[in-house]
């Protein structure tokens, strides 16, 4: 068989050589002007088969660059042709192979498009078609995506070919497969976030959101497509802030960033909300991304923070307990909308809880609260304090803790109360804090921890208040009488002459030594001495009124300042102290022990402004220092009683010296 590329080499040849010929055997003018035609036509032909050459091979290169080859398929035969390259460039095959059956090119196809190929080939389109992608295996044993755009060729009204234009694609699929993981995984992501996000029309037309926001609506999913925030229940204040946003964006094609707060049933979700433009192809805005964070735990903890250090700073700041616990109800109430908080403090006898804070709650309410008892079953405070737990009643007309105190909360509207005890650093019950609502409701986990935190302030604030108390007490009381100690009854007694002085009021002072104290130190012992000293102030407290000012100076020495009140009415308050004294008998392990005391009383002058002269001249009436023209000083003197080992029998006198 003569191969092609001869006979049209051949074909060439003799076409060129005519027109020599031609020359070689004209004899006339008529044969020359033959000749030349015939060199003019085979110079035209050479110029053609030189374009049609370079055209093709332009067309082979544009296919080998572009990854294209040529491939006919003949439905008649069966067969598979294929251009000089195209079955090596495409597959691999060998440089020599030219076609193949159609039932070989089946197997070579993936077994998913063999089927839809085979098909194909037993119905051939009528039109020309694109976009036919299969994958076929390459010879060296890996897969590649073609694409074939198939031209049919009619004979006799029947399809007998197929020419297909092929291109592998393989890599365009990686990408598209790449891309499409890609956009999985993104709308994964976007499914399973935790913010909220959302694309808006022009018009703030809801276009998709996921499935985050069944967390803070009761919308179904699908209910929220097509509807504006407005539409799916925000409130006009939040409806108004998010379209004010949304147009300045829409004006200036600016992300924006703002935070709007959301009523979600009986919780209140704080949102940071970021929106972002969306464009075209062609550059324009067409659509909002909106990204919506709940921030509501970060904004309360930063809330929170601020105000527990401005309550701190007032714990340090020695501020009134009440104005304290005022403040910290508020702190509480400030975290739980709807809230009404209190604080109930712990009597000394342990047995009733007194009212302390909580001016949300109606005053009238406030009023029948100052006392709570502690029981088993009073209440929610009540209760708490006597199990030292946390007692939740979600519904106080149907608790049986309240059905004795119906009628004083019915009035006021409210219907659940929790209560939680305060607890000292070693456990010691201080009060409880309450909260009440006016809808039936329980706690989430987020609220008890929430007051727990806020009980352990409370405890800080209860303490330091005890704490400075209690210097306060070592600091202006007796330890052993608990009067006031020389230093405080000094100072208070210079305030109560000020007073006094201002007023013109009158004032007595009465100056009081136990008698022959060391005495009974020695032969009973300073134990014995203390009971004494404490038996003697406690018939101080017993005889002076709340208005007089009581102190011991030392020893068993003490001193009273009786304002708005004569030398005569002073005498009378010495002689029953004087009384209760030596008619008092104390228990000890050798018998009974009697006491006297020795009083002094003066009585402020005019010119007098400073209580040591008061003192000095009451002190001095049982010395004898004082002489008969000093009218102002009486005393009441009594005489030391006989010592003996069993009993120091309290012989008293009462002598008055002008």
């Amino acid at each position: 068989m003569i191969p092609r590329t001869f006979v049209r080499q051949s074909a060439i040849s003799a076409l060129l050589c005519l027109p020599l010929l031609l020359s070689a055997l004209a004899t006339d003018q008529r044969a020359l002007l033959l000749g030349q035609t015939g060199w003019l036509a085979a110079l035209c032909c050479g110029a053609l088969w030189l374009y049609g050459r370079n055209q093709r091979r332009k067309a082979r290169a544009t296919l080998q660059d572009a990854c294209l080859g040529l491939l006919e398929f003949d439905l008649a035969q069966q067969y598979v042709r294929g251009s000089v390259h195209t079955l090596q460039r495409l597959l691999g095959l060998p440089a020599h192979t030219r076609g193949m059956n159609c039932a070989r090119w089946l197997m070579l196809l993936h077994p998913e498009d063999r089927q839809l190929f085979s098909n194909l080939l037993q119905h051939p389109p009528g039109t020309p078609e694109t976009g036919y992608e299969m994958r076929i295996r390459h010879h060296s044993g890996h897969w590649e995506w073609l694409e074939m755009n198939l031209q049919p060729t009619w004979r006799h009204g029947k399809v007998q070919q197929l020419t297909a234009i092929c291109r592998v694609i393989t890599a365009r699929k990686h990408d598209e497969a790449a891309m499409q993981q890609r956009e999985q995984q993104f709308r994964t992501l976007v499914e399973n976030a935790e913010d909220i996000i959302a694309r808006y029309d022009l018009e703030l037309r809801c276009l998709f959101i996921n499935r985050s926001v069944s967390r803070f609506s009761e919308l179904p999913l699908e209910e929220h497509l097509g509807k504006t925030p407005r539409q799916k229940g925000w409130s006009d204040e939040a409806s108004a802030r998010f379209e004010q946003e949304c147009q300045l964006l829409i004006n200036n094609w600016e992300a924006r960033r703002f935070e709007l707060e959301l009523q979600h049933g009986q919780q209140r979700h704080i949102f940071e909300i970021r929106l972002f433009p969306e464009f075209d192809k062609a550059g324009m805005l067409k659509s909002i991304l909106s990204v919506d964070r709940d921030v509501t735990a970060t904004r309360q903890g930063e809330r929170l923070l601020a105000e527990e250090n401005e309550v701190l700073e007032m714990i340090a700041g020695n501020h009134p307990l009440p104005q304290t616990l005022e403040q910290i109800c508020q702190m509480m109430e400030s975290q739980q909308p709807g809230a009404m908080c209190a604080v109930l403090l712990l009597e000394e006898d342990g047995q009733s809880l007194r009212f302390a804070a909580g001016l949300s709650l109606p005053p009238a309410y406030r009023k029948l609260s100052e006392r709570v008892m502690v029981g088993p079953s009073v209440g929610s405070c009540g209760t708490a304090a006597h199990w030292k737990r946390t007692i939740v009643v979600d519904d106080i007309l149907n608790s049986p803790l309240w059905a004795h105190a119906l009628h004083k909360v019915q009035p006021f509207g409210l219907r659940a109360c929790w209560s939680m005890p305060i607890f000292s650093s070693d456990r010691q019950l201080l009060g409880t804090l309450a909260t009440y609502y006016r809808e039936p409701r329980s706690p989430s986990q987020e609220e008890l921890a929430l007051a727990q935190r806020i009980t352990r302030i409370i405890a800080i604030a209860l303490q330091r208040d005890g704490h400075e108390k209690q210097l306060y007490r070592l600091a202006t009381q007796d330890g052993l009488t608990e009067l006031n100690n020389r230093r405080q009854f000094i100072e208070l007694a210079d305030r109560e002459i000020e007073r006094s002085r201002r007023h013109g009021g009158r004032m007595s002072v009465l100056m009081m030594d136990l008698d022959r104290f060391k005495d009974i130190n020695d032969h009973y012992g300073h134990a014995i001495g203390d009971e004494v000293i404490r038996h003697f102030s406690q018939v101080c407290r017993e005889v002076l009124r709340a208005s007089d000012l009581c102190g011991r100076l030392g020893g068993e020495e003490f001193a009273a300042v009786l304002p708005d009140t004569s030398l005569d009415d002073a005498r009378q308050v010495a002689e029953r102290l004087r009384g209760l004294a030596s008619s008092a008998r104390l228990a000890t392990v050798t018998g009974t022990l009697g006491y006297t005391v020795s009083i002094g009383v003066a009585e402020r002058r005019a010119d007098e402004t400073d209580i040591d002269e008061v003192l000095g001249r009451a002190a001095d009436g049982p010395a004898g220092r004082r002489t008969g023209a000093d009218r102002s000083v009486a005393q009441l003197s009594f005489p030391a009683p006989a010592m003996s080992k069993a009993l120091i029998i309290a012989e008293t006198t009462h002598r008055l010296r002008q």
